[in-house]
């Protein structure tokens, strides 16, 4: 809103446009007026705001008087003039009449800090008393409305510019009449100091902890704090018109209004800082929805739905938000569904009459999980404090072009963006945009630098194939939220890691802490592979053009396309089931696709060595099933085409009745993609234990006796050459089991034999690698602690018979010798298709469903851009 010379309220200020403010708040003071005293104030389409001028320097040459007043043609710049002279000049720019014979009196004085420019902004405010018989004079020819301090708190909070034109009119009222217990200004400050709060984390409140949930930092606060100043300048808060332009890019179109009801805690139609940051992290998809975070979050969602404010949810404001729910999570949303999914809530908050749902109730449910999904409400639809980083990209040219602008204010922006970038990447990158036309190009280019060293190759080629660079200097850290995928690929549910570790679904995420994890000092290297395997690829396809029982040019496919059959079923065949099919023909497959994925695994190093992004995979166990949704999922349209390498953690027999399928189809990508997908072996890839199981008998129940048995012999002879662990990014160690009790270092999996037929006698280390397990709750007794003090941090493995477990002492140790920071593992199942211990460091995954007739999920690891990422797959 502008008013021609008396007012300017500009809307989306930067840093270097950010002037001092003046206004004044003019009153009647004489003895006339008697305890009504009367204010003026200035009206513009229906909201009601006092006088004010920028104090600033002249934007060009040409406009000297630039801020100027219209009557006095005086500049109004703080180095030139007092602020007592700007604020004559502008209540004489409202009417010539209203010139006091004292001088104007400060009344409130605001500072605001301004992060970019490293320095604070001021708005006076200045009283100034006129007789009775100038304010009569003058409203008779003024644009003007005078009104008193009853007149003015009357007024709704959507009619006044800021609620401090209802407070000053009081606090003059009362001062006139010697009332008043305050003495001089009222003086306040704003900067980041109110909003983060050095503390330990003994001592944070419930707000400290929302907002470092989503692991912002100081200068993070500060960038929330600039957008602030833009939104709300030249005052301290900031209303719903000031903030809707950001609520929409946040994802709440034409709910505005609704989103800012939430947010303003106070009720008063204003935010001000505090708030303002406060009501952004709650809605960051980064927050966290458990302990203390949650707790404001779920006050704020209250508020959400409450939208007749009577401070309790009624049944139709209920029913609004479990509609949201479902369609979130994307259950059926038809009025019936609804209707009954609204009952069973009332049900469990205890609302039989219709009555209304209050606060406290609604915490306790909540916080009690009985009432679940409202951890995926009340989010923005993008990282708040990504968006923010975007828009003040976008707009640096104008910054740069300030003589107001600070050296460092460019490079702190986007510092966060930056610190996984090693230097000298950064550098070159940067020296040719030194001159840049904005902050947005340079993230981009910092983004294409970043893909340029550590995004270029995917599996782990020789260097002349592009070879991965890993920069030891940065850090993986796990995702604060795991994904649920439908069969067909979609994404169903979203939950925080800390809201399933509060239900105690899993246990020990260290997401609640800072990351303390060791850095590895050295600089970047290359990591191999060990042998070329392009000439070996060759060669095996040569060979396979010539297999006559396929008469194809690619054996892995046709085995594919072969096992497509048997998944799909039709009116002459049910599903799982391989039909009329030559047994004979279809073994002798099977056996040659074994000869060349053993030779291909011949060709492997014992520790590989893969680069990210990567998929880990846990136990299979003859889920056939299960497999194919994570293909639909994850390799679609086949592991070639996928930026990803694929790495399977053991256990892809027994227990389930398609081992030999599950066998066919990895041994087949295997040798279609030799760079993308890697097998690792687990303790059910030995002939031993499937003799005890079920593998070896499927063998022969599939293909008679003397067949069933050599093809079983041909997929044993490729389990015997399997690699046994992995390393992806120089950092995450990956096996099936558990982390070997060794005196050396990891070089020590080289010197394991290959082929590795009776790995129990002939490797321990290898035997380490399939069996341990770490310390369960099952192993708390006097016996192991002993055991595990004296055997430094291992014992004996009771309830596997063999092998050891681990404690922390020995695990912490294993990451500090060999330079790592995670370790991924399988080889126990869980409810839930994961499980996080040692503070977010100790990862295992199980990716088979319904094991063995139980309830528990299926689930995966992704590794990219430094992050380890939970997918559980919806296989239901």
């Amino acid at each position: 809103m502008e008013t021609t010379g008396l007012s300017v309220i500009p809307r989306y200020r930067w840093a270097g446009t950010i002037r001092d403010n003046v206004s004044v708040i003019v009153y009647c003071n004489d003895s006339k007026c008697g305890t009504n005293t009367k204010f003026v104030l200035l009206e513009d389409n229906g909201v009601y705001y006092l006088p004010r001028k920028e104090a600033g320097p002249p934007t060009d040459s040409n406009q000297s008087t630039a801020g100027a007043s219209p009557s006095s043609g005086f500049a109004l710049w703080p180095k030139a003039v007092s602020m007592l002279q700007v604020a004559e000049n502008l209540a004489k720019s409202i009417q010539d009449s209203f010139i006091s014979s004292l001088p104007p009196k400060l009344v409130m004085m605001t500072s605001v800090y301004v992060p970019t420019v490293r320095k604070p902004y001021h708005h006076y405010v200045f009283a100034i008393g006129v007789p009775s018989s100038a304010m009569d004079e003058a409203k008779k020819k003024g644009n003007f409305t005078t009104m008193s301090v009853a007149d003015i708190k009357k007024l709704p909070s959507s009619e006044l510019e800021r609620k401090d034109i209802a407070m000053l009119a009081e606090y003059i009222a009362y001062q006139i009449k010697g009332e008043s217990n305050l003495v001089g200004a009222i003086v306040r400050e704003y900067g980041p100091q109110l909003v983060w709060r050095q503390v330990s984390e003994a001592q944070m409140l419930p707000d400290d902890m929302l907002i470092r949930s989503p692991g912002y930092r100081e200068q993070d606060v500060e960038m929330f704090l600039e957008e602030f100043i833009r939104c709300s300048y030249p005052h301290s808060t900031v209303c719903l018109q000031d903030v809707k332009p950001l609520f929409n890019d946040l994802g709440f179109k034409d709910k505005e209004n609704i989103l800012f009801r939430a947010l303003d805690r106070q009720r008063i139609g204003e935010l001000d800082c505090r708030e303002f940051v406060l009501g952004l992290a709650a809605l960051d998809p980064l927050t966290t929805h458990g302990k203390g975070p949650a707790e404001v979050r779920c006050r704020y969602i209250f508020r959400y739905y409450d939208g007749n404010e009577d401070d309790v949810l009624e049944v139709n404001e209920v029913r609004n938000m479990v509609h949201e729910i479902a369609q979130l999570q994307g259950h059926e949303t038809t009025p019936e569904s609804i209707t009954e999914k609204t009952t069973k809530a009332l049900e469990v908050f205890g609302i039989k009459d219709g009555s209304g749902l209050p606060l406290t109730n609604f915490l306790v449910n909540v916080g009690n999980l009985r009432f679940r999904g409202t951890s995926l409400l009340f989010r923005a639809n993008t990282s708040v404090l990504q968006h923010i980083i975007h828009k003040l990209g976008s707009t640096r040219k104008r910054q740069a072009d300030s003589q107001f602008r600070s050296p460092e204010s460019s490079e702190f922006l986007h510092k966060k963006l930056r610190k996984s970038i090693p230097q000298d990447h950064s550098k070159s990158c940067n020296s040719s945009s030194a001159e840049n036309n904005g902050m947005h190009n340079r993230v981009e280019e910092d983004r294409d630098c970043s893909m340029k060293s550590v995004g270029s190759s995917s599996g782990s080629l020789p260097l002349s194939e592009g070879a991965f660079q890993s920069p030891d200097t940065s850090n993986h850290t796990l995702a604060q939220h795991t994904v649920k995928v439908r069969r067909s690929g979609q994404v169903t549910d979203i939950h925080l890691l800390l809201d399933m570790e509060r239900a105690g679904e899993v246990c020990d995420t260290g997401l609640d802490v800072d990351d303390s994890v060791s850095q590895d000092s050295q600089g970047p290297s290359l990591l191999r592979r060990g042998r070329d395997l392009k000439s070996t690829r060759n060669r095996l396809f040569n060979r396979f053009q010539s297999v006559e029982a396929f008469n194809t040019k690619s054996l892995p496919n046709e085995m594919i396309n072969a096992l497509r059959f048997f998944e799909h079923g039709n009116a002459n065949k049910p599903a799982f089931d391989w039909g009329e099919v030559d047994l004979a023909k279809l073994s002798q497959y099977i056996i040659t696709l074994c000869s060349a994925t053993k030779e291909l695994m011949e060709s492997e190093p014992r520790l590989l060595k893969l680069s990210s992004p990567c998929y880990i995979l846990g136990d299979i166990h003859g889920n056939y099933r299960d497999l194919v949704c994570f293909e639909k999922a994850l390799w679609r349209v086949g592991p070639h085409l996928t930026p990803a390498n694929f790495l399977f953690l053991g256990d892809y027999v027994d227990r389930g009745a398609y081992g030999l399928e599950v066998v066919s189809y990895l041994f087949a990508q295997k040798v279609q993609a030799p760079h993308k997908f890697f097998l690792l072996r687990g303790n059910h890839e030995v002939r031993d234990i499937q003799c005890m199981f079920s593998f070896q008998a499927e063998c022969m129940q599939k293909f008679g006796e003397r067949l069933g048995l050599k093809v079983w012999n041909a997929i044993n002879d490729v389990f015997d050459c399997m690699p046994l662990a992995a390393i992806v990014d120089k950092k995450i160690f990956c096996i099936h089991g558990g982390i070997p009790k060794i005196d050396g270092s990891l070089q020590e999996l080289e010197k394991i034999p290959c082929p590795l037929s009776m790995p129990e006698t002939q490797s321990n280390l290898a035997w380490q690698l399939m069996w341990n397990d770490p310390v369960g709750m099952e192993d708390s007794n006097e016996k192991v602690a002993n055991e595990l003090s004296d055997n430094d941090g291992f014992a004996f493995n009771e309830k596997r018979q063999t092998g050891y477990i681990f404690n922390q002492a020995a695990f912490s140790s294993f990451l500090k010798v060999n330079g790592l920071t995670h370790v991924v593992r399988a080889h126990e199942v869980k409810e839930v298709g994961f499980e996080i211990q040692q503070s977010g460091r100790l990862m295992t995954v199980f990716s088979s469903s319904h094991y063995c007739g139980g309830s528990n999920e299926a689930a995966c690891i992704l590794v990219h851009d430094y992050r380890m990422r939970i997918i559980r797959i919806d296989t239901s």
